[in-house]
């Protein structure tokens, strides 16, 4: 089993972030909003979201951890520590925005 930290390459910069969501559709609307915000960055859509910036890219990946409890697992790989460290505030920033949101979403009026 290899560990995350030795993952990383000397030419090379890894960050991790990880979100959970209660439900498939908050993980979706979650993805739809990512898509959005890094628009006009190219994007891929396979067994992942892969968003690719200079030097670099986002992969996000879907993991069911029990029944209805999703983990969005968000991997920053960058060739450029400035930039990779820019892109890493800038979905840290995204992803409090979204738990914020989902919180307030939950409260009973």
């Amino acid at each position: 089993m290899v560990n995350r930290t030795d993952l990383m390459d000397t030419n090379q910069h890894l960050w991790f972030l990880e979100m959970s969501f209660p439900c498939s559709n908050n993980y979706d609307q979650f993805i739809n909003w990512l898509r959005t915000e890094f628009y006009f960055f190219q994007q891929d859509n396979g067994a992942f979201l892969t968003i690719y910036f200079p030097n670099g890219h986002v992969k996000i990946e879907k993991i069911l951890k029990q029944d209805n409890l999703f983990i969005s697992e968000i991997t920053v790989e960058s060739k450029c520590r400035k930039f990779g460290l820019k892109m890493r505030k800038n979905l840290s920033a995204f992803l409090d925005y979204i738990e914020r949101y989902h919180r307030l979403s939950e409260l009973k009026y």
